[in-house]
């Protein structure tokens, strides 16, 4: 693959143009990286400010009561949207469902590690630890690649 980049001072917008002869995962990939980095959503900070969250750095979302918080290295914001709603909001930008309550940013995970019960173990990049439920643990094999294989 070749990357070509060319400031243009009069666009209005940052462009970006894909070329392929055939499209594949490698392209499909490439797609989804570049458009979760351009996409945000609302979310509330400890102060009661809205702020545009960029999607790309949340490393995960969780349910708490009625209330729904994206976690980023930096902080913790409210979501005045369901779980439910996000998970098929993002799901096509590297976010997967790990438990009833969970959805991870898989671009966020470190490492993978067995547990008892056939649950999984997740290493966030911030050093924290979540715990991928066994209904769900296939799922989030297949989006990271093991296809039903042991973690």
């Amino acid at each position: 693959m070749k990357l070509f980049l060319r400031e243009i001072p009069d666009i209005s917008e940052t462009e970006v143009e894909v070329r392929y002869r055939e499209r594949d995962n490698e392209v499909d990939n490439l797609v989804r990286v570049i458009s979760s980095s351009a996409d945000s959503i609302p979310g509330i900070n400890d102060k009661g400010d809205t702020e545009m969250i960029y999607i790309s750095q949340i490393l995960y979302i969780e349910a708490v009561d009625r209330d729904v918080f994206a976690y980023k290295a930096d902080g913790v914001y409210k979501i005045r949207k369901t779980l439910y709603e996000l998970e098929d909001d993002l799901k096509e930008k590297f976010f997967v469902r790990i438990s009833k309550s969970t959805i991870v940013n898989i671009k966020a995970v470190r490492s993978v590690a067995p547990e008892d019960f056939r649950r999984i173990k997740l290493l966030l990049k911030n050093g924290e630890y979540l715990i991928v439920s066994r209904s769900y643990a296939n799922d989030f094999k297949t989006a990271i690649g093991m296809k039903g294989g042991n973690a």
